[in-house]
């Protein structure tokens, strides 16, 4: 036999042997008992945690899609996964975790030739001279591009129901959080001190400006699911704080207020109640 291919067939062999053994599976805990719910979160608590974990079930469904479409397990850093395809000539797919899905081409890759899932790392001596070139993978700079948009438009397409429900679960937890947090402090901060309810401004330091300001957030909310749920909240305020309070508002603000909104909804405040 001759003395390179001599060497090429040790080299193939010993690359197999030492692959490692695949480990066995974890036996399931036998007594382990299932960790009783916490029952005593607090409606808002919940109202986040369900959303996080919506937000988690469906990205884990765009995740496996994309997997389902031949790509390897995405790689996480600065806000964004990317996920590599199998075959070189595919667009890499770049999640950010606002949302917003990127399709781009493929780079240069150097990895050794063989199946990619095992650790050995003999595989990458086919990487020496003077086999270098058999590792150098550049199908993605040079597909041409009207390959690599019926291939773009192959993976939106499979993944579209995957990405619509994530981003659908991402606005459902801002909203949540809006609803349910971030804009009762808003309201007690104006009602206390003054502050704007949106941007920055000059502190409303009159309870007539302060009511002002509350109202007409009230009438500019869009007639929507989402801005019912704004306008509840604002209503409840209204009620429960500002009519308590020394500086209710008045029968006239009131008609103003539901007269400028443009849906159905209306206040229906109740005065203070008398001394």
């Amino acid at each position: 036999m001759p003395e390179p291919l001599a060497g090429l067939v040790l080299l193939s062999w010993a690359a197999f042997a030492q692959e490692p053994e695949p480990e066995p599976p974890a036996a399931p805990p036998g007594d382990a008992a299932p960790a009783a719910p916490d029952m005593e979160l607090e409606v808002d608590s919940e109202i986040v945690v369900f959303g996080d974990l919506q937000v988690a079930a469906r990205r884990a469904e765009l995740d496996r899609g994309l997997r389902a479409q031949g790509y390897r397990m995405g790689i996480r850093k600065d806000g964004k996964t990317v996920y590599r395809p199998e075959a070189p000539w595919k667009p890499t797919v770049v999640v950010y975790d606002d949302g917003f899905v990127r399709l781009k081409r493929s780079p240069v890759r150097f990895e050794p030739p063989g199946h990619q899932a095992g650790s050995n790392k003999l595989r990458y001596l086919w990487c020496l001279p003077p086999f270098t070139p058999m590792c150098l993978r550049i199908g993605g700079q040079v597909v041409s591009k009207r390959k690599l948009e019926p291939q773009k438009a192959q993976v939106l397409t499979a993944t579209h129901p995957q990405v619509g429900a994530w981003r659908e679960a991402l606005v459902g937890r801002a909203m949540s959080r809006k609803v349910g947090t971030e804009l009762p402090d808003r309201l007690d901060q104006l009602w206390a001190t003054g502050r704007p309810l949106e941007g920055e401004g000059p502190l409303l330091t009159a309870p007539a400006d302060r009511r002002a300001a509350i109202l007409a957030h009230w009438s500019n909310r869009t007639c929507t699911p989402e801005g019912d749920a704004v306008a509840d909240v604002l209503a409840l305020f209204l009620e429960y704080e500002v009519q308590e309070s020394e500086a209710p508002v008045s029968a006239e603000e009131q008609a103003a207020a539901n007269a400028a909104q443009r849906c159905s909804r209306r206040l229906a405040l109740v005065g203070p109640a008398a001394p």
